[in-house]
């Protein structure tokens, strides 16, 4: 017994012994090459990376020299002054390289400016991968530092909310950027343009609510997502803001979002094939050129061949109408969800008008399986919208309706009369209902649009 407590020990330090309890106490992660584990440490939060210095000597130098991954997520822990030391104090401890900045709580104004140029300006940021400035919005929109697009040879990510881009003389070149994210950022229309047709490897790329630029003509043939949006409220007098995006010879293109409803940009869009999302379709895009498909004021105004690719539908209508509905889906027959948003307060109905129920709507025939409604309130021209589908998708799999006013056991029941659901023409179907915030916009939406770009 004496002589199997030192064995045991030996053991689990790894020292001779053989056999499989040996092989159990040995720490084989600690022994892989330092470029392995400053890899595994860079895939850790920021605290969580710094914490592993303290596990043993082995591990005390990696995270100084790992790959750093600087995302001010822990943001409630510290006042903003604190957030600001620790940031500074985190970049000058680390030697090692840094492939990610994000800051979503730190405020850019004119005071602290210098601060932001002072990082971006430090040489463990060479090769920096990826940028995400979200800046709170109560700081307003004030002048991003030039050195904050400095990393031209290196970025793949680019994601900036509520700033100005630098009116510099020179337009910046990202050869590596395959996604560009500007949310409520004021860019003049020549930096944008030569910025991105100087990144000609963009995948995704995101335009909400920007200004200072009126049109956009893109060559991108890695696009695979375009999201284009204005702002929510009316413009102010003499704001400059996007009226038309044209994008040329888009073969790669999969998803095409637009937003909002009252008034957008016209999106004229060359060599499509293999669109499969397309959303939001609405009252608020003048012009909607899909090649030879074009809508005008939501209106298909010339059906060309019909987008056999487009699996995904969103329609943004400002009340329930079922001829309009119809229109759409004529024009897309392997259609397999459907995300209709109406406008909330709306009461009135709008059938199908002179539509012949016996005229043939492939989608609804053999491939429409999920259809989502909202906000869904149980008024009779949201019940009677919503019972065409029910009376007539014969691959119907699930129905929801968002943004319920009412989700009572009893509301509930009394819908499902109205609605008719007993004479589904899909026996399988499913219905739920959820309360108001149920559903995110179809804007957003990572379960709709599942492996979602932004």
């Amino acid at each position: 017994m004496d002589g199997s407590v030192p064995r045991k020990r030996q053991a689990i330090r790894g020292g001779g012994g053989g056999g499989a309890g040996a092989a159990e106490g040995l720490d084989l992660i600690s022994r892989l090459p330092d470029c392995i584990l400053g890899t595994i440490v860079s895939l850790l939060g920021t605290e969580d990376g710094a914490r592993t210095a303290a596990l043993s000597r082995r591990w005390h130098p990696v995270w100084r020299s790992a790959p750093l991954n600087l995302d001010d997520g822990h943001r409630f822990h510290y006042y903003y002054d604190e957030r600001i030391q620790v940031v500074s104090e985190i970049l000058a401890a680390h030697r090692g390289p840094t492939r990610r900045l994000a800051f979503t709580s730190l405020p850019l104004n004119s005071s602290n400016a210098s601060i932001y140029d002072a990082w971006f300006r430090l040489p463990q940021l060479d090769a920096l991968q990826e940028l995400v400035l979200h800046f709170p919005l109560v700081s307003g929109n004030h002048e991003l530092p030039a050195s904050a697009l400095r990393f031209t040879s290196s970025l793949r990510v680019l994601d900036i909310s509520y700033c100005n881009l630098p009116a510099a003389g020179w337009v910046p070149a990202f050869p590596c950027l395959t996604h560009l994210s500007l949310h409520q950022v004021g860019v003049s229309e020549e930096l944008l343009q030569g910025m991105i047709s100087n990144s000609p490897r963009i995948e995704a790329l995101m335009l909400d609510s920007n200004s200072g630029h009126r049109r956009l003509r893109l060559c991108l043939p890695r696009l695979r997502c375009l999201a284009v949006s204005v702002r929510w409220v009316q413009r102010r007098e003499g704001e400059i803001e996007l009226d038309d995006i044209v994008v040329e010879d888009a073969p790669s293109l999969e998803r095409l979002l637009l937003h909002h409803v009252t008034y957008g940009p016209s999106v004229r869009i060359t060599g499509a094939t293999k669109l499969n999302m397309l959303g939001y379709l609405g009252t608020g895009f003048p012009t909607i050129e899909i090649d030879r498909l074009i809508f005008k004021a939501m209106v298909p105004a010339k059906l060309a061949d019909h987008f056999l690719n487009v699996r995904i539908l969103a329609l943004d209508m400002p009340e329930p109408n079922l001829k309009l509905a119809i229109d759409y889906l004529k024009c897309f027959p392997c259609l397999e969800k459907l995300h209709v948003e109406f406008s909330e307060a709306w009461m009135g109905w709008e059938g199908a008008g002179l539509y012949d129920p016996l005229t043939p709507i492939e989608c609804l025939n053999r491939s429409l399986k999920t259809i989502e409604l909202q906000p869904y309130e149980g008024h009779i021209s949201h019940i009677e919208f919503a019972k065409f589908f029910i009376k007539r998708a014969k691959t119907l799999e699930r129905m929801k309706f968002g943004k319920c006013t009412w989700c009572a056991t009893k509301w509930i029941q009394d819908q499902h009369r109205k609605l008719d659901i007993e004479n589904r023409a899909s026996i399988g179907a499913q219905f739920s209902f959820e309360l108001q915030g149920g559903f995110l916009t179809f804007w957003l939406d990572g379960a709709l649009s599942e492996d979602v770009c932004f």
